[in-house]
């Protein structure tokens, strides 16, 4: 006789011999029922109050006899037999597998091996009973819900007791497994993180242990507005009592910022990369490869960058790696994969998010073995660059569209305010960065952000008083003194001493950002607009080329810079073709028309000239001398010659 298999947990399915075969839904119902009896026969009259509790006792039976006849139509039809009618009894037969009689058979076995016991629990949950039938009969929908809810504490109650004992190699996989489905069920179940915690702790994991109990704080505060219980609390103390025993000092320094209470920035983990090619110098390349993108994502300092745990923390996610990895608390993963292509490689780099693995980016690259110089090192820092940009989009996005948005959004969504470069914009992006201190007070990156925008309001408004740019200058440092490593706040100090004249500390305080982060597009093309201002265009040129590869989406001040220093290099046509596509920006207008006119196109130099006049009314060559902050006369008076040689006075 052919094998039959009834799953009733998760999407029901009745199969023959692996083929599935259709059954009516209360039949399904109907096989819960029997199975719940633990192969006891239930009484008609029992089975009739559940399926038919709304219809008088007549029609029950009438709709009992006929679902139990379509049953036997199935049975006669496949040659198996499913139901044992006993009298006015009924059960299952031996020769009918049900996986949710498999499943109350395990609660009640005597217990065995912990390993045991959570892959049974593990392999036998797959989803609630019944999952997604309904059927608009409130006695049956309330039976089915109840059942539901008992069977699922009965499976976190059984898989709380196994997970509570302490991790060993023999079981250690097995209750990670275990504790990964019962997240699935409950993400506010503390048993599970503390089991995940402590065998972490056990591979020497800490730090993924530390994130697994601020995924557990975050998730109780946000879903029951309480703090884990004492026992969760007391192991995470543990935890960072060791951690600061072992960094010395470390313990007494600021929290990293996704340490804090609400975490304000993403997390990003860089995974294992994987080697599709054969021999070692393919697995050396690509944990090189996964090496510097890692080091290239740290220095931006927009977010906490992690590396993939051991391989033995990683059995969670054995089917799907990356949506498993959502248990470590994390934002973003960066998956890499180098395998042959051609003459040479290809390198596969994709960015997911963790929560629902929905893939934001990904691009496939080949190059080969002579290629793998400074070609691989300028590719590295454009995927880099490219990965900050998209993640730095996606935070901006949730400030747009949540109330409740983390400091670091609002930040993302301040600074592409900022590229607008009109006063409207910088005013909507001090509002957004000053919504992230009220969050994070001294949060470096609303600090640096802020400077970059008072800044702007200073140079957009035309004010020659120093006091907003030193503002400027004073946000950045401050930002600084909390976090020395970032570029970005150096390169706020340089933009801001570049128009209060100091043009030597700005000169060094971008040759700082640089050095902290040469790989950043926006530091790099600042510093070839300060080169350019103080006299090294030729300097500046090769920056603001390496700014424009960098950057997917260049910003207008990026082109501005680059087409003023070919203006000041006497390279007018490259010059005109560099701005041309800003051209349907006002503050272009002056620089379009000095470049049409040194080419001698007086007609397009006119149209460029009317443009001025138009948007500043009251403009004079000579107030450029105070906008623009040359260190060199010579510069300038390069700039009014060729403004008055297009018609402007």
């Amino acid at each position: 006789m052919p094998s039959a298999e009834i799953r009733l947990l998760g999407s029901p399915r009745f199969e023959i011999a692996g083929q599935d075969q259709p059954l009516p839904e209360k039949a399904y119902v109907l096989v819960a029922i029997l199975a719940w009896a633990g192969g006891r026969h239930v009484p008609r009259s029992q089975i009739r109050t559940i399926l038919w509790a709304d219809s008088d006792r007549d029609k029950a039976n009438a709709s009992l006899r006929q679902l139990v006849a379509r049953i036997h139509r199935v049975e006669q039809t496949a040659g198996i037999a499913l139901l044992s009618i006993d009298g006015e009894a009924v059960g299952l037969t031996p020769d009918c597998r049900v996986d949710y009689a498999d499943f109350l058979s395990v609660l009640d076995a005597p217990a065995g091996s912990v390993a045991q016991g959570c892959a049974a629990l593990a392999d036998l949950w797959r989803g609630p009973l019944l999952e997604g039938i309904s059927f608009g009969e409130a006695a049956l929908d309330e039976w089915l819900d109840a059942r539901r809810e008992q069977m699922r504490q009965l499976f976190l109650e059984a898989g709380r007791r196994l997970l509570e004992v302490e991790p060993a190699p023999e079981h250690a996989d097995a209750q990670w497994r275990l504790a990964g489905h019962i997240l699935d069920i409950d993400q506010t179940e503390e048993a599970a993180y503390r089991s995940m915690m402590r065998i972490c702790i056990a591979r020497g994991e800490r730090g993924f242990a530390l994130r697994l109990f601020g995924r557990c704080k975050r998730i109780l505060a946000a879903e029951l507005g309480v703090q884990p219980d004492r026992r969760t609390l007391a192991l995470a103390a543990e935890l960072r009592d060791r951690e600061a025993s072992r960094a010395g000092n470390a313990a007494k320094r600021p929290a990293p910022m996704d340490a804090r209470p609400g975490r304000e920035v993403p997390v990003v983990m860089v995974l294992s990369p994987v080697a599709a090619g054969p021999g070692e110098t393919f697995a050396r390349l690509a944990a090189s490869l996964a090496e510097d993108i890692t080091v290239g994502l740290t220095r931006f300092r927009r977010f906490t960058v992690v590396t993939a745990p051991a391989p033995g923390v990683m059995t969670l996610a054995e089917n799907c790696r990356e949506a498993g990895l959502s248990v470590f608390d994390i934002d973003y993963t960066v998956s890499l994969s180098l395998m042959p292509a051609g003459q040479g490689y290809r390198l596969a780099v994709r960015l997911s998010d963790a929560g629902n693995a929905e893939v934001l980016w990904g691009t496939n690259p080949e190059f080969t073995s002579p290629t793998v110089g400074d070609t691989l090192d300028r590719l590295i820092q454009l995927m880099v660059g490219t990965l900050v940009e998209v993640i730095d989009t996606r935070q901006a996005q949730l400030a747009m569209t949540s109330d409740h948005a983390t400091a670091y959004a609002l930040c993302a969504q301040g600074q592409r305010l900022l590229r607008r470069a009109d006063l409207q914009s910088i005013r909507r992006a001090m509002k957004l960065f000053k919504q992230a201190m009220a969050q994070v007070p001294d949060y470096p990156l609303a600090l640096t952000g802020m400077a970059r925008a008072v800044s702007e309001e200073s140079l957009v408004r035309g004010i020659s008083e120093p006091d907003l740019l030193q503002q400027a200058v004073d946000l950045a440092r401050r930002a600084r003194e909390l976090d020395p490593s970032d570029g970005r706040a150096m390169r706020g100090i340089g933009r801001a001493c570049l128009y209060l004249r100091r043009y030597d500390e700005s000169l060094a305080a971008f040759e700082a950002a640089f050095a902290l982060n040469p790989g950043d597009a926006d530091i790099l093309s600042d510093y070839a607009d300060a080169l350019a201002h103080c006299g090294e265009p030729k300097r500046g040129l090769p920056l603001s080329r390496r700014a424009m590869e960098l950057n997917p989406v260049q910003p207008d001040d990026y082109i501005w810079t680059l087409g003023s220093i070919h203006f000041q290099l006497g390279e007018y046509q490259a010059a005109l073709d560099a701005v041309r596509p800003m051209e349907g920006n006002p503050a272009t207008g002056r620089l379009l028309s000095a470049c049409a006119a040194r080419i001698g196109d007086r007609d397009l130099a006119r149209r460029y000239s009317r443009l001025v006049r138009e948007t500043y009314p009251r403009f004079e060559v000579e107030s450029v001398r105070a906008l623009v902050p040359n260190r060199n006369r010579a510069d300038t008076d390069h700039l009014i010659d060729g403004l008055r040689l297009a018609g402007l006075t």
